[in-house]
């Protein structure tokens, strides 16, 4: 179910203070990815708790499942939360790394690799290009269905910053292009997974049942 938020009457909070931010600061929507396969729901919860107590109210896709990609792992739980803050890219990347060490995320160790929490800021307004050493819009959204996806169930009119296509498109484009791939070279499903057999029904990743409302 999509969740929508009037952005216009929910208060920025400062991730420091806990303070609302001046109304002269410049105020960006932000997209964040979330995932994990290590202790998959407390860390998923455990990361919107910490978003939420950063940064307000959220905007939150529904939660898919999906294989590991790059590695032999559990599967992941990915989805994507929406913010809306003043803080710059540098200091946004803090919080989540605070939040993510929060909940035993150890960095360090190989780049794909089982992790309990990972959070990775996708979008930062309609900015381009390398802000405070990180690169904007990560190009991991036009690449990964579990990052596609649930942007495009939350932000389907949106446009990427860069490619100007909207989110909805640019999901539907890639879903063609991994069936076609899939038809050209079938794989193994695993009988845990939920999916058809069809090229034309099949889907990279499936939902996942898991409340994230406030308690």
């Amino acid at each position: 179910m999509r969740v929508r938020v009037n952005w216009e009457h929910v208060p920025v909070m400062a991730a420091a203070e806990g303070h609302p931010i001046d109304a002269a600061g410049s105020v960006r929507r932000c997209w964040i990815s979330l995932g994990s396969n290590l202790e998959r729901e407390t860390s998923i919860r455990g990361g919107i708790q910490g978003l939420r107590q950063a940064f307000g109210a959220l905007i939150l896709s529904p939660v898919y499942e999906t294989e590991a990609e790059g590695f032999d792992g559990q599967p992941f739980l990915n989805l994507v939360a929406g913010i809306e803050t003043a803080l710059k890219v540098g200091e946004i990347r803090a919080v989540l790394r605070r939040i993510e060490a929060e909940h035993g995320r150890e960095r360090g160790g190989e780049r794909f690799a089982p992790r309990t929490l990972d959070l990775d800021l996708l979008t930062y307004g309609d900015c381009a290009g390398e802000i405070d050493g990180y690169l904007i819009p990560r190009d991991e959204i036009l690449r990964y269905a579990f990052v596609l996806c649930p942007l495009a169930d939350v932000a389907p009119d949106e446009r990427h910053p860069t490619d100007g296509r909207r989110y909805a498109e640019l999901w539907r484009q890639l879903l063609a292009r991994l069936r076609d791939e899939r038809s050209a070279q079938p794989r193994v499903i695993l009988p845990r997974a939920p999916l058809s057999e069809t090229a034309s029904d099949w889907l990279p990743l499936r939902r996942y049942a898991l409340d994230l409302s406030e308690p």
